[in-house]
């Protein structure tokens, strides 16, 4: 949990942000610490965790919150996180970026801001609208 505040910190977040993040992370800990106790958690472990969120949003949350602790802690994890590679929007991304950069003169934590949001509505995109003007 230190690796991961201290990255939530070196990232810029605001604390009722990491707050939220790492309460997430701590109930999945919770949650895979009794069904497969101190083993690395298991994508079925991680899918049933994400099954007990009722609501979109929070489920959104928690998804970014376990990107985040695979890139902290990946011997927790059964497979590697996925990586820019395996993520289709991550050329559109890199693109908006640039155009945050050069046009609108964006410092790179702003960017970072706004990419992130960018990135949540590309998810909830995909999820209500699968495979529209989309390489998913």
């Amino acid at each position: 949990m230190d690796r991961l505040a201290e990255l939530f910190f070196s990232l810029g977040y605001k604390q009722a942000s990491a707050k939220v993040y790492l309460s997430r992370i701590a109930r999945l800990s919770q949650f895979a610490g009794a069904r497969c106790g101190a083993m690395p958690i298991s994508q079925d472990v991680i899918d049933s965790y994400l099954c007990t969120f009722t609501t979109d949003t929070p489920r959104i949350g928690a998804v970014s919150a376990l990107g985040h602790a695979r890139r902290v802690a990946p011997e927790r994890f059964i497979g590697s996180a996925p990586g820019v590679d395996d993520d289709p929007d991550a050329l559109l991304l890199a693109s908006f970026s640039d155009y945050l950069r050069r046009v609108c003169g964006l410092e790179p934590k702003t960017r970072e801001g706004v990419l992130l949001g960018g990135r949540r509505f590309l998810d909830w995109f995909h999820h209500h609208h699968p495979g529209k003007i989309s390489a998913r």
